[in-house]
């Protein structure tokens, strides 16, 4: 009704024009301004809620019976985390968006996650940027192709980088962001319980040091940030010059997380002219694949090294583990908390296989947090089944009843990946991939006719009975006549 009534108004509104025009009237008439009320029934929704299209409200209400709701962009978010007893912090920001721009905090803070870890590091003139790598050309290129030790650049160097599309690795009319505007979109979009966690990635003396501090408390305040680092000393350092941060020390990465993660790139490569360009960088910029790597690993979830860490850095700290070192150290957590210390967990083995891991532990066994590189809905839904339906609302609209219709395990982080399977009655799973909404098994039927036999004894052959009325969908290929 929205629609074509915003249609009328431009049809009469191009009929009038028209008609001053052929009246010779050479002044231009005022526009239309159009207001749109926002629905009763969705007013109770977040400010970034979808409240325009075809059967918005039943959509929104058939959401909201699941926790969740329609944002302008398109994306499905949780109505209430609460229940999420996590900590969801933000890989790089949001996944989804170029690394080292203001969208990838921006779209983080929208999407509710709890903190924004971002990387830091300075460039020879003392500068303060938002980068990760140690060199450019995997999220970042400079405008020459030339390639750039981040540490050797200016200014003038950097504000030249362009950011890479992270589908299609092209390149974007768009720079990466320095430290300070960084801060500057977090403090901007933020909500007062958000925090952004900043990782030190370079060795920096105590007056860079503070001159990072005093950026961070000018543009988001005292309480809206805390530090990390795989750096001890670093982190030694911060303490001196803000008593109350918290910090976190970053481990390492497991020996076998980082020989799986060093398998990957190289079968990544074989296939991809830009992964093959850019090997030696990213290896290099993750310090991943090395030959010394294991001789190198030091653990310090023991209780002895847990309390020299908590000497070294005060009580407000704590360590951020990869997922394999945490699941095979298992009382580093009551360890870490008899300290007063946290924990957090990442994975260099992606999302999917950090999630599986703490879905084995159980909640009493989980860490205080996790990074990563997904949104809080399919953290906290596959954790904590934050999405349950409560079936208070009954749809009325195809995609309504769709959305109540989808099993408890539905992927809505690719909600409009699963509309293009509802007239099939399938949807996208968050562990499986493609599933039957309906799982009821094809009804399977006692062929009870007896086998007539001719004269020479030999039985004759006779159909199986097949049901066709399983609802369920039959796909027959069958051969083309260029077959060979």
């Amino acid at each position: 009704m929205t629609s074509r009534a915003l249609c009328s108004a431009a049809f009469y509104t191009t009929f009038f024009c028209s008609l001053l025009f052929l009246s010779a009237c050479k002044s231009t008439p005022e526009p239309v301004k159009s207001t749109y009320i926002i629905p009763a029934a969705l007013t109770h929704l977040p400010a970034d809620s979808a409240n325009q299209g075809l059967d918005i409200i039943d959509i929104q209400l058939a959401l909201g019976d699941r926790n969740l709701y329609l944002t302008k962009n398109g994306n499905i978010k949780l109505l209430d985390t609460s229940q999420c007893q996590l900590d969801i912090s933000a890989h790089r920001g949001d996944f989804r968006q170029p690394e080292s721009s203001y969208n990838a905090i921006a779209s983080a803070l929208n999407d509710n996650f709890n903190s924004v870890e971002i990387d830091v590091m300075l460039l020879k003139d003392g500068t303060w940027v938002n980068h990760h790598d140690s060199q450019t050309g995997r999220a970042t290129v400079h405008y020459t192709g030339e390639r750039y030790k981040v540490e050797r650049m200016n200014r003038k160097e950097f504000a030249q980088l362009k950011l890479r599309d992270k589908d299609t690795n092209a390149l974007l009319d768009e720079r990466p962001i320095s430290a300070a505007e960084a801060f500057k979109v977090f403090a901007a979009y933020r909500m007062p319980n958000q925090k952004l966690n900043v990782e030190v990635k370079s060795e920096a003396n105590g007056q860079e040091l503070v001159e990072l501090d005093n950026m961070l408390r000018k543009y988001i305040g005292g309480d809206g940030f805390y530090y990390s680092a795989a750096d001890q000393d670093i982190l030694y350092k911060l303490r001196g010059i803000n008593p109350y941060v918290y910090l976190g020390f970053i481990q390492g990465g497991h020996p076998t997380s980082v020989e799986k993660l060093s398998a990957d790139l190289r079968r990544g490569v074989k296939n991809d002219a830009y992964y093959l360009d850019n090997q030696n960088n990213i290896e290099l910029a993750g310090r991943y694949g090395t030959k010394r790597y294991r001789s190198r690993y030091k653990d310090y979830t023991s209780s002895s090294s847990l309390r020299k860490l908590h000497s070294k850095l005060g009580s407000n700290s704590g360590i951020h583990l990869d997922i394999r070192s945490y699941t095979q150290h298992s009382s580093v957590q009551s360890r870490a908390k008899s300290l007063g210390m946290k924990v957090y967990t990442y994975s260099l083995n992606g999302t999917d296989y950090h999630q599986s891991q703490l879905l084995k532990l159980g909640t009493n066994k989980l860490p205080d947090g996790v990074i990563v590189d997904a949104t809080p809905y399919k953290i906290c839904q596959r954790l904590f089944t934050a999405a349950v339906p409560a079936k208070r609302y009954q749809p009325l609209s195809n995609v309504g009843r769709y959305i109540a219709s989808l099993p408890q395990d539905a992927d809505f982080d690719r909600f409009d990946e699963m509309l293009g399977y509802q007239q099939e009655g399938y949807y996208l799973s968050l562990a499986s991939g493609l599933k039957s909404i309906y799982s009821n098994k094809t009804k399977q039927v006692t062929n009870n006719t007896p086998t007539p036999l001719l004269e020479h004894g030999f039985p004759t052959i006779t159909d199986e009975k097949i049901d066709t009325n399983t609802g369920d969908t039959i796909i027959l290929t069958l051969p083309n006549g260029n077959t060979k």
